[in-house]
């Protein structure tokens, strides 16, 4: 037995033995094609995971290995600079970034201060061309160090190789604009070519902390240099050569800090141009409202990455908005003189806006703000419904005295029109259509129709216009347009109905009957239709189940019925409320409360609808209410006798239908 005992070991320990060498022997190959991967790969990926072949080869020899900590493996992965610096903590950022930057432009504050106090107390006695020299000498020598610290410490060196290039931005504009040793245009020239310089080696090297560094004093290098004799034009171009060099070289890059100084940067030239335009009439005006344009379509547009890409257009939109809000002098555009030309501009800039969403309907949609990234629906609302319709507004309303604004605000809507069209059931067209439906109503506002009859049929006719549109496009902002522009149109009606001099009219005659009768047509017409309204809506419960639900349209279904009828009772009793006299009046609701109650019983009975007889229930005790009401108010015997038989007659009417028929009343 104990023989047969150890040759049962034997055979184990065999069996062990010869795994061990079979996972030796794979785990040898995945090392040799490790090997070849990493001749063939400039950098391989770091293992995250201990290899497979080990842990076959530690369980050959019956010693057990945990599973390697998932969490940790995901968190000893590196990653990639871009995820890295999305990652940083508050104090890592600064501490990295934040202090970083505030050094650089404290230095270029020191040097740009420290000079104009020396030279203007005569402390600083060397001529302008020595002084330039002697601020490039030391620039070269910043930089030769920053070269050579480089090497061991790739982003303080890269930083200081910035602030160099800095340095020389500040003596080609001291050049220029302040010692006159050139003329500025020279000075201009060579602070661009340095700033293409910049980039092309920013680019060149994919290093971020230069670009951060170098962009950042180059934007501020011609106010730290600045003189009372600033040229409004020439800091405007050198701003937008600037910004094309800086989206040149983060071009196709997601590098987070630098992207949010190129924001940040942008918008300072940007509403430094919108405040220094304001003194140069209509030009800088022009010059101020197209900046932001023009570096979104020849900076941003070619050079952004895709996932950077809308979120810097919105942003270059939004500072388009802003200047046709605070580019124009005090007084508007009237000051200026060229009213129809500021308004063509900024409608331009919303047709140009449009073109550029329809153009990139297909590229992932981003955003400035970490936390919107995924709220794509708001994010197209923004980009296609409000920032068009607030150009549109400021061209209407700066069109001045050669059209109406009307005019402006239709040919906008024709536009958001068109765009709605050309998109999918979704966000966009949402956005164009309840965009379009806005400015269709305010065009019919500013065109002072008649009222009430006019302004009300213009109401209507949106509506039947936004139910054809819905059947070809579907979308729920042309069903939401409808429903506004009916309660609009019935609030017409019934402030036409109550302003009338109370107990002078006759009813059911004027014109404030007649826009009532409107009304009830068409809702009489909706309700015919409701079917083929609800079968426009379908599509979108098919594409957009999260948006519109089968119970939605039968809600609206239901509401398309009752609509007529509810109408017509509020109608009737505003006709009745105020006529003739307060006696009269109030027996004649006495009688419409008794009428309905017993139709209301009797339509409910006839449907099986428990709804219709409560209801009718509930006008009887108000008839008898108002009954008891008048004649203790109003009525002389006569009207108050008639009161009282009216209403017994109805109510005996009703009890006499709920005892013949017991058994519909629990129906």
């Amino acid at each position: 037995m104990s023989a047969d005992r150890e040759r049962e070991q034997l055979d184990a320990r065999l069996v062990r033995v010869e795994r061990a060498l079979d996972a030796i022997t794979r785990e040898v190959a995945a090392i040799r094609a490790a090997l070849g991967a990493a001749r063939s790969a400039p950098a391989p990926a770091p293992q995250s995971k201990e290899p497979v072949p080990r842990a076959a080869f530690l369980a050959g020899l019956g010693v057990r290995v945990d599973a390697p900590n998932e969490g940790a493996s995901r968190r000893a992965r590196p990653a990639s600079p871009g995820a890295a610096a999305e990652q940083l903590d508050l104090e890592s950022l600064v501490g990295r970034y934040g202090m970083l930057a505030i050094a650089v432009i404290a230095a270029a504050l020191a040097v740009g201060t420290f000079l104009s106090w020396a030279i203007n107390k005569g402390y600083l006695t060397l001529p302008p061309g020595a002084r330039v020299i002697v601020a490039l000498v030391f620039a070269a020598g910043i930089g030769a160090w920053g070269l050579h610290i480089r090497k061991r410490e790739r982003p303080f060196g890269s930083s200081m190789v910035g602030l160099a290039l800095v340095i020389v931005l500040i003596c080609g504009y001291a050049a220029g604009s302040w010692l006159r040793l050139v003329p500025p245009w020279v000075a201009f020239a060579g602070c661009i070519g340095v700033s293409w310089g910049l980039a092309l080696f920013a680019h060149a090297e994919q290093d971020e902390p230069l670009w951060c560094v170098a962009f950042g004093g180059a934007a501020i290098a011609p106010f730290v240099t600045s003189s009372d004799e600033g040229n409004f034009f020439a800091l405007v171009g050198y701003g937008a050569f600037l910004l094309f060099a800086a989206s040149f070289a983060i071009s196709h890059r997601a590098w987070p800090v630098a992207w949010r100084i190129f924001y940040v940067v942008s918008g300072f030239y940007a509403i430094t141009a919108m405040v220094m335009g304001r003194d140069h009439g209509p030009p800088g005006f022009y010059t101020a409202f197209a900046f932001p344009m023009v570096i979104a379509l020849v900076g941003v547009l070619p050079f952004a990455p895709v996932s950077r890409k809308r979120a810097a257009l919105r942003w270059f939109a939004i500072l388009t908005v802003v200047a046709g809000f605070f580019a124009l002098p005090p007084h508007g555009a009237q000051a200026l003189g060229v009213t129809w030309r500021i308004s063509a501009a900024l409608f331009g800039a919303a047709m140009l806006w449009l073109v550029l969403a329809d153009r990139l309907d297909a590229t992932k949609q981003s955003s400035l703000l970490a936390t919107n990234t995924g709220n794509v629906s708001a994010l197209d609302w923004i980009d296609v419904g409000i920032l068009p319709l607030i150009l549109c507004f400021q061209a209407s309303s700066t069109v001045g005295p050669l059209a109406s604004p009307a005019l402006v605000e239709g040919v906008g809507a024709a536009m958001l029109l068109l765009f709605a069209f050309r998109r999918p059931i979704g966000p966009a067209r949402d956005a164009a259509a309840a965009a379009c439906a806005i400015l269709t109503a305010t065009a019919v506002f500013q065109l002072h129709l008649e009222e009430p009859t006019g302004l009300l049929l213009a109401m209507l006719a949106i509506g039947i216009a936004a139910f054809i549109v819905n059947k070809a496009r579907p979308s729920a902002s042309w069903i939401a347009t409808a429903v506004v522009v009916t309660v609009i149109a019935a609030s017409i009606s019934l402030l036409a109905l109550a302003m009338r001099p109370s107990y002078t009219y006759t009813p059911f005659t004027g014109e404030p009957t007649l826009t009532a009768a409107w009304v009830t047509l068409f809702l009489v017409l909706v309700s015919r239709f409701r079917g083929w309204i609800a079968d426009s809506a379908k599509p979108l419960v098919a594409e957009r189940p999260d948006q519109v639900a089968s119970a939605d349209v039968s809600f609206m279904r239901r509401f398309a019925r009752l609509a007529p009828w509810v109408w017509a009772f509020l109608w009737v009793l505003i006709e009745l409320g105020k006529a003739f006299s307060r006696s009269t009046s109030t027996l004649f609701l006495v009688i419409y409360f008794a009428a309905t109650a017993i139709a209301a019983v009797a339509v409910g009975h006839i449907r099986r609808s428990p709804e219709l007889r409560q209801l009718g229930l509930a006008l009887a005790l108000l008839a008898a209410a108002t009954a008891v009401y008048g004649a203790t108010t109003y009525f002389d015997v006569g009207a108050r006798v008639l009161a009282y038989l009216v209403t017994s007659a109805f109510l005996l009417g009703i009890a006499y239908w709920y005892r013949r028929r017991p058994s519909e009343s629990t129906a």
